[in-house]
């Protein structure tokens, strides 16, 4: 059973205050005051709502502590709704009242009204306060927060917040279709000095290579057929932030070398225009392409190649990181929650086994498309976690089932029992290479070898006896030689 609400209730005519409180205090828990010293200490006490007297400690008609002692509470204490009261049917203050930070005001008199009044404030205190807390946790689950522990992702970490402190240095973002490259640009911005600055993203592939440099520098009206007015560029659009050039590699020569010359000083001309525009910004670029080789091959020129690698981020596969699956995934089920789109809070365990298992070729997108997928299905089965069934099929192999006890893939055929128990332990002993980065001392002590001669003993046996398992097992089998 909830308890009531507190109001405090300030009023110098001390009858009156007395019958306000009776009024109410079958609604209501009542604490009175009647002066604004006392009405001070008692504030300390936190009330949900204050219901203050428009012209308190009156003397005269230009009386105005009610005024005063808002102004005092929204200063000190702005989280408690004040609601003023006037015998006077004073608009002019009533107003001011409201501009001050007054949730509203009544007449004298009319307790009904009042006590609607009342209310109505505390239940859209308590709407504002919910949506507050509500936007808090969106913004927390749609900040550009980089996820995980493996040692490269903090290394990531690290590089970011130095980047995003300097606000000058230009970036090459590398890594493979999905691992983030969107996600790390973004950071960068969020946390850094140019945060209240654009941020603005360019998809290079997404453009036509015939309007590329009219998107990025802009035109003046009449630069070519249809420029029928002047348009800003993206360039022009980011000044003050950062300009994230996505898919760089995509840029031909003849843009390529106009982004050259405007990196050396950060002046550049419309299209259709010899007017120097100088702009302060950040350039952040991206690629999953080699461009060792492009420059090798020169379909991308080699000083804008130096010229963007100053400083350089390389983003690890998803596989490169399976150790950060188990946060991932429950982030992505976290985000989808505060959408409203789920209630769902929970991974099974032979699901997290099989999202573990999963090579992600579509990297960290394919993993929050997978989730996506799976509270979908998992809501439309009225389930209350996510289970193997609702999982993507790639996920589910089809000579395999999972045993709900035991997280090991059971063939439907006769099996080796010694091979597949050689292929757990593999599968274990390939987890804990790449949790510990490549690391073999961390390794092995974490999966309670004795020393690091035996782990390297046991896979040489399992090889040995199993030889058929080193190319399913291509990463161990280098880490050791085999």
């Amino acid at each position: 059973m909830s308890s009531k609400s507190k109001i405090l209730i300030v009023d110098d005519d001390i009858e009156y205050l007395k019958s306000l409180a009776r009024a109410l205090k079958g609604d209501f828990s009542i604490v009175t005051a009647s002066s604004s010293a006392e009405a001070k200490e008692l504030l300390l006490s936190n009330p949900d709502l204050a219901l203050f007297d428009i012209r308190l400690d009156d003397v005269d008609i230009n009386n105005r502590e009610g005024i005063e002692i808002l102004k005092f509470v929204k200063k000190e204490m702005p989280t408690i709704p004040v609601v003023m009261m006037t015998a006077y049917g004073d608009i002019d203050l009533a107003v001011e009242a409201m501009k001050l930070g007054a949730a509203d005001f009544v007449q004298k008199g009319d307790f009904s009204e009042l006590k609607k009044t009342i209310r109505n404030v505390l239940e859209r205190v308590k709407l504002e306060r919910k949506l507050s807390v509500l936007e808090e946790d969106l913004h927390r689950l749609e900040s550009w927060e980089i996820v995980g522990d493996d040692p490269k992702v903090l290394e990531i970490k690290k590089l970011v917040d130095m980047i995003a402190k300097d606000g000058q240095t230009t970036v090459l973002i590398r890594g493979e279709t999905g691992t983030g490259k969107e996600l790390v640009a973004r950071a960068i911005h969020e946390r850094g000095i140019r945060k209240e600055g654009s941020f603005v993203p360019v998809a290079i592939s997404a453009l036509s290579p015939t309007v590329v440099e009219s998107e990025l520098f802009g035109y003046e009206k009449g630069a070519f057929t249809g420029a029928d007015k002047r348009k800003t560029g993206y360039i022009e659009k980011a000044d003050g932030g950062i300009l994230f050039l996505d898919e760089i590699g995509e840029l031909n020569n003849e843009i390529q070398i106009k982004l050259l010359r405007f990196l050396d000083n950060r002046i550049f001309c419309r299209m259709g225009s010899t007017d120097e525009i100088n702009v302060d910004i950040q350039l952040l670029a991206a690629t999953n392409r080699n461009l060792e080789k492009a420059v090798e091959d020169k379909s991308f020129r080699a000083e804008l190649y130096y010229r963007l690698n100053t400083v350089q981020v390389f983003l690890p596969t998803l596989a490169e990181r399976v150790g950060d699956i188990p946060e991932l995934a429950y982030h992505f089920l976290s985000f989808f929650r505060g959408q409203g789109r789920t209630r769902i809070e929970k991974i099974s365990e032979p699901s997290m086994w099989l999202l573990e298992e999963y090579d992600w070729p579509g990297n960290v997108r394919e993993l929050k498309n997978c989730i996506e997928r799976a509270i979908i299905f998992a809501e439309r089965n009225m389930q209350k976690e996510i289970t193997p069934e609702v999982l993507p099929h790639e996920l589910q192999k089809s000579s395999y089932i999972v045993s709900p006890g035991f997280p090991v893939k059971l063939p439907v055929d006769r099996i080796n029992i010694d091979e597949e128990l050689a292929r757990v332990e593999l599968g274990y002993i390939g987890k804990a290479l790449k949790s510990s980065g490549g690391k073999k001392t961390e390794a092995w002590k974490l999966l309670g070898y004795n020393d690091r001669f035996a782990i390297r003993r046991r896979i040489k046996t399992i090889f040995t006896k199993f030889p058929n398992l080193v190319e399913e097992f291509n990463y161990v089998a280098e880490q050791y030689k085999v």
